[in-house]
């Protein structure tokens, strides 16, 4: 049965097409995230280790070798059965440090930049033959079905297709993506941050495998039911050809399917199909567990049908190869649909391991060979976008790669059969295996003993196994598949190799030393990571300085991209310079670097623009950024783990809401001393969020509480009892005390915790007490006083009276009269403090007494205290102006208020110095009365103005003034139901003038109404 070409390219095409229409509707989000977030779809997507060598290449190895071929699936099984020792620490060290490949992982674990190259040129070379088998197995199956075209035509007709997919499908991510499939880290999930995936690349693959799984399991139901009539059929058949079975496990004891077995081990680490699906493509540790027993159980039933196939193949008698006995099944069988089904299954196989390959292959081509050759320095001075040129050369990388794949394969010519491309290729892959337990197991492995080793066993591999079946070269006595495994020994090859490389690597890694930075790498690469060193702080001192280094390698743009994107996984702000969170943005920066163009460009960029500070003292650990990782671990800490989780979070949770403000500081060498907490209570003290300062020098923290803590932290005392420092002009009063910690936490010798109490309010009410206390002593003396006094001034008025009496003189008569008025008003004054000194406080009525019934002239009281001052000549150049209104009156006292006026108006001229003019206006609306005292005087500072109405309080000099007069004014004007305030500077730009307000109930004349009727005839049904 011959299929044509044309019909066979349709399915190819139309297969493709749905391949990219997986990815597509991926992306798009039409398919349900459950499924594409599912651990089975990432399970499905490692199914890629099963390309065309486990599709066609088994079954040959099978009738050779018989059940040897399951050393391909159980290799691959052990890998994964130990992934917590093997696997789960490769991921955590690609994911927290954005490694997308195994040469990534050499150049960061060894900082050389040689192991990388050496790395990427051996995944080159085993890659190759392995792409080749790819095109091989499926231009050999079209061969087959078509029968009239050359394998070499058919081949480049798919590489075509297969290399506008890879174009279309693996290479389309935006700019700034992880260059091996688009996927970079952010912050926060897995150790290192959370990762944007290419979903697409790895759905498409799940359903490449699930597809391989349904065609294998079809094939062996066809088989079963209708080649051999049902399982009593196949039972019968096997009875009657012991042979077959014979055969199957004649292998198992003496050939080579020990070396088999560990060749297919390190493949499933090293070549680049595998570490990419398995690490890069990664969205969950955990995903690792259901691998760890669902990648075996797939394989597992992958497998089943491999001997019902090669089987089904024996009975029919068919002459071609035994890797094509897939093939052959339908036309034996007269079922078109079966051969395209089989056809469409081995096309998966190829398809997907291709695409795959020549991506991960573009990002190491790209990591360790372009860019090493052209420095990115040339994008900081040209308007090149370095994502536009990544993309740009990974695609012609991809194009290039498949080429040489195809070159490979016109090179070796048809007749080199799948199963010997298969060896060549695992057995190049072998050789980096001593080099990747050794990034996980022995941290005294150094780059000197990798290189050598890789290039021993390299080249005794090249020259053994690959220029034989490139070039047909036979040097050693080493041959490769000639008609059974018994007889061939490609296994010493493979043996030999591994040894070699194992020894060198081992006794030159031996007896040379390790660099302080390579040292550093291992420690956090081993399976057992030992915590890392304390860290030096950047020179740069800001986010700010950051963006101007990194704008010379990489232009403005890209470095703000970076920065901010650096920034942003971190939540840090745009304007952070804490040293410690600079480290852990310059660290964010290289790894993001490294995703996008490898770890030894990114290293070398960042060590040249963003260097480490040699001579600075290390920086702490940041706390804070500990407990974030904590936090993000909550949920997988169990048992004593997660007690002890529980057990800090109390214990933090307690101290952030004590009410009493508590803060710790680092004391590193070299005195610089950064803040490691800052609990709730000290931000709202503080104004300052613990965010801002974690992690800050205290010498950088806003002032005045630098200096504050500074005086604490420097003291050679443990407590400041009621230490002042002025806030915003205010003075306010703090309780301080520290306490030294002994930790390791911070890799400083000892913490010192600080406690602040705010005792401004304590203070204020101690000073209140204290004043009136004051108060209460001067009181009494008060009236002590006053009681002494009032015996002169009854003289004084006795002997006026007298005066009054004896002279007939009206002067005389007038004086002696103004006498006694003055002497009244002092008895008056005199009770008045001694009603003061008595209360304590000013009297408050509910309704005015009998001496505030009659209604008062403002302008006469006003006039009277004027006439009072201008009997002394020091007021004869101030010009008093009473410019009140005759008609507003007031509800009061007379006498009273006249002494408010007559005390406000002395204030005034003594204000004025001597000299000035002095206005006293009204102005009335219907409920009240206000009295306008302005003065030219100098002013009133606004911190005295809260104070001129307290008793004894004056701004006098000593034996000029007893603080009373205002005192006194306040109490009247409170006893009319008033209010008096002040207004200075009346002139804001000369800053002089003084007014006071005084404000009083108004007095109006009151018409009583006789409701009752009148009995005049004329005013008959009115009212009186």
């Amino acid at each position: 049965m011959n299929f044509d070409l044309g019909q066979l390219v349709l399915v190819s095409c139309l297969y493709l097409l749905t391949l990219f229409l997986c990815a597509w509707a991926t992306e798009k989000e039409l398919i349900p995230q459950k499924i594409i977030h599912h651990p089975a779809t990432y399970v499905l997507s490692l199914g890629i280790f099963a390309s065309s060598w486990a599709y066609y290449g088994s079954l040959g190895i099978a009738y050779d070798d018989g059940y040897v071929f399951l050393a391909f699936y159980f290799g691959l099984s052990g890998v994964f059965l130990l992934a917590p020792v093997l696997l789960a620490p490769i991921l955590r060290i690609t994911s927290t440090y954005q490694l997308s490949s195994l040469a990534d992982l050499f150049a960061f674990r060894f900082r050389s930049p040689t192991a990388g190259i050496l790395s990427t040129l051996l995944l080159l070379m085993i890659s190759l033959p392995l792409v080749a088998l790819q095109i091989q197995a499926v231009s050999g199956s079209i061969h087959l079905l078509t029968n009239d075209s050359s394998p070499e035509r058919l081949a480049i007709i798919f590489c075509v297709l297969v290399t506008l997919f890879t174009l279309l499908f693996g290479s389309r991510q935006s700019s700034g993506s992880r260059q091996s499939s688009g996927s970079r880290l952010s912050s926060g999930a897995q150790q290192g941050g959370n990762r944007q995936y290419n979903q697409g690349l790895v759905f498409a693959i799940a359903f490449e495998s699930l597809l391989k799984l349904v065609v294998m399991t079809v094939l062996g139901f066809v088989v079963v039911f209708q080649v051999f009539d049902g399982p009593a059929g196949l039972n019968l058949w096997l009875e009657a050809t012991p042979e077959v079975i014979s055969r199957m496990d004649s292998q198992l004891e003496d050939g080579p399917w020990r070396t088999t077995l560990l060749m297919f081990f390190a493949s499933a680490i090293v070549m680049p199909h595998m570490f990419h699906m398995t690490f890069s493509e990664n969205r969950n540790p955990r995903f690792l567990n259901s691998a760890s027993w669902g990648l075996p159980l797939f394989l597992l039933l992958l497998s089943f049908s491999t001997p019902l196939i090669l089987w089904a193949g024996i009975k029919l008698g068919s002459d071609v190869p035994a890797e094509y006995f897939p093939l052959v099944i339908g036309v034996a069988l007269n079922q078109p649909w079966l051969t395209l089904l089989a056809y469409i299954g081995g096309l998966s196989a190829a398809t997907g391991l291709i695409v795959v390959t020549t991506l991960a292959l573009s990002s190491m081509l790209i990591n360790h060979i372009v860019l090493p050759l052209y420095q990115p320095k040339a994008f900081g001075q040209s308007h090149i976008n370095i994502y536009h040129w990544l993309l740009f050369v990974k695609r012609v990388l991809i194009v290039a790669l498949i080429a040489s794949s195809y070159g490979f394969y016109r090179m070796m010519g048809v007749h080199v059969d799948i199963y010997n491309l298969g060896i060549v290729a695992y057995v190049g892959a072998l050789q980096l295996l001593p080099a990747t337990l050794s990034t996980l197991y022995w941290a005294k492995a150094n780059h000197y003993g990798v290189i050598c080793g890789i290039c021993a066993g390299m080249t005794l591999w090249f020259i053994t196994l690959m220029l034989p079946l490139s070039m047909g070269l036979g040097i050693f006595p080493v041959t490769l598949y000639t008609g059974g495994m018994s007889g061939e020994n490609w296994h010493i090859a493979a043996a030999s190799s591994l040894a070699i490389n194992a020894l060198v690597m081992f006794v030159v890694s031996k007896f040379t030393t390790i660099s302080n930075e390579e040292r550093s790498a291992a420690m956090v690469c081993l399976v057992k990571p030992v915590g890392q060193q304390p860290k030096r702080v950047p020179l740069a001192q800001s986010a700010h300085e950051f963006l101007d280094r990194l704008s010379s390698p990489l232009g403005k743009g890209v470095a703000k991209t970076e920065l901010t994107k650096a920034l942003n996984e971190l939540n840090m702000r745009r304007g952070e310079n804490r040293p410690q969170a600079l480290r852990r943005l310059r660290d964010r920066i290289e790894t993001n670097l490294s995703g996008l163009m490898g770890p030894t460009v990114a290293h070398e960029m960042v060590q040249t623009h963003l260097p480490l500070d040699t001579e600075k003292a290390y920086s702490a650990k940041d706390i804070y950024f500990i407990e974030s990782k904590l936090e993000t671990y909550r949920s997988r800490l169990t048992g004593l783990a997660g007690e002890l989780d529980e057990l800090r979070r109390y214990h933090r949770d307690t101290l952030n809401s004590l009410p009493m403000a508590v803060c710790s500081v680092d004391n590193l060498e070299g005195g610089s001393n950064e803040v490691m907490l800052w609990n709730q209570a000290m931000g709202e003290m503080t104004g300052i969020c613990s965010d801002n300062v974690i992690g800050m020098p205290l010498n950088q923290i806003p002032s005045p509480w630098n200096q504050l803590l500074s005086e604490l932290l420097n003291s050679n005392e443990n407590h400041l009892d009621k230490h002042t420092i002025d806030i915003h002009g205010v003075c306010r009063y703090f309780n301080l005390h520290k306490a030294d910690i002994e930790t390791t936490i911070s890799g400083s010798k000892s913490n010192q915790v600080m406690l602040l109490e705010d005792q401004t309010e304590t203070k204020m009410l101690e000073e209140q007490l204290f004043h009136n206390e004051r108060l209460v002593s001067i009181g009494q003396l008060a009236a002590g006083v006053a009681h002494e006094i009032g015996n002169p001034v009854t003289g004084i008025d006795c002997l006026a009276q007298e005066l009054n009496m004896l002279s007939d003189d009206d002067d005389i008569q007038q004086n002696a009269q103004q006498i006694r008025e003055q002497t009244r008003r002092i008895t008056r004054i005199v009770h008045s403090l001694v009603a003061y000194a008595h209360t304590g406080q000013k009297h408050q009525h509910s309704l005015p007494s009998a001496d505030l019934a009659e209604p008062v002239e403002i302008f006469s009281c006003v006039q009277e205290a004027i006439s009072l001052l201008q009997l002394s000549h020091e007021n004869d150049r101030i010009e008093f102006k009473n410019q009140c209104d005759a008609e507003h009156k007031v509800l009061g006292n007379a006498q009273k208020l006249q002494q408010v006026f007559l005390n406000l108006l002395k204030n005034a001229a003594d204000a004025t110095a001597g000299e000035g003019s002095i206005t006293v206006s009204t102005s009335s609306d219907s409920n009240k009365v206000s009295v306008y005292m302005d003065d030219q005087g100098h002013g009133i500072p606004e911190h005295l103005q809260k104070k001129l109405f307290e008793p004894f309080f004056t701004t006098k000099e000593v034996g000029k003034g007893t603080g009373l007069g205002l005192a006194l004014s306040w109490n009247i004007i409170k006893e009319h139901f008033g209010s008096i305030k002040v207004v200075s500077p009346i002139d804001p730009v000369a800053q002089k003038g003084t007014r006071f307000v005084i404000c009083l109930p108004g007095f109006k004349k009151t018409v009583i109404v006789d409701t009752r009727k009148t009995n005049n005839p004329n005013m008959q049904g009115e009212t009186v």
